[in-house]
């Protein structure tokens, strides 16, 4: 009995192009059934990124008023808002986007330290009214991949003699003095979310319902002058660019 060796020539009929044309279309089927969805989010995913900056529009004077159900407006007088530019630089709609502020640090002299009372919790999107639900105003539905940045508001600060109607009077400042009100979703009964005059650390984590979370760490400076002017105000408030970190703040730590 004799062995003849097999010429490659005979798997290349017809029938055996189809058969392996046939398993490679449902091996491919497969795959995309199993992992389909995984290589999209490699292929196609938000990219979330924040930038802070001293300028307009990144900082705009508000006339701030105080609505009553009488239908009653009372002036409470100019506060400097001061924000943070989020933008979406990846190739997919981001859906859900907050700016979640988990600790702030004040600088007490070549150290900083932990604001006990501080509540962590989301900062406001600008131009987002009382009117809307708690809910609507820290949560974006989307942000476009590509397009100009948003803001949301971090901080603002108002005209010291109208802090008090503005129920922004903290203990231990100077009734001339400013005070750093940040704009969290709360108002805290413990005047967490008041701060003076002084250096800061803040901690970000922009984050979207279908990407990564982004970690920044901002040094924030307020010397406790207030003015009218832009170009003086803007010398006694700085930010310095904010120093993007592989994870957040962890717990109480």
């Amino acid at each position: 009995m004799s062995c003849h060796p097999i010429s490659w020539c005979e798997f290349f009929t017809a029938e055996w192009l189809t058969a392996l044309g046939t398993v490679g279309a449902v091996v491919l089927a497969l795959s995309l059934a199993l992992y389909g969805e995984q290589v999209k989010r490699w292929t196609f995913h938000p990219a979330l990124r924040l930038r802070a900056h001293v300028r307009r529009p990144d900082a705009d004077k508000v006339s701030r008023w105080a609505q009553f159900q009488d239908g009653r407006r009372i002036d409470l007088g100019e506060s400097w808002y001061f924000r943070l530019a989020v933008s979406n630089d990846g190739n997919e709609t981001a859906e859900d986007v907050q700016v979640f502020l988990a600790k702030v640090e004040r600088k007490h002299g070549h150290k900083f330290e932990k604001v006990i009372r501080f509540t962590p919790m989301n900062l406001r999107w600008t131009n987002t009214d009382d009117e809307k639900t708690s809910r609507d105003r820290v949560t974006r539905p989307t942000l476009l991949a590509d397009t100009p940045a948003v803001y949301c508001d971090l901080v603002h600060i108002s005209d010291p003699t109208t802090k008090q109607a503005q129920g922004e009077d903290l203990a231990g400042v100077a009734p001339g003095g400013g005070v750093l009100a940040l704009d969290v979703q709360v108002a805290t009964y413990s005047n967490g979310h008041l701060l003076e005059p002084g250096t800061y650390l803040f901690h970000l984590t922009v984050a979207a319902s279908n990407a990564p979370s982004a970690h920044y760490v901002l040094e924030v400076s307020y010397s406790g002058k207030w003015s009218p002017e832009e170009k003086e105000m803007f010398d006694e408030f700085k930010m310095k660019p904010p120093e993007r970190v592989k994870r957040g703040p962890q717990g109480d730590e």
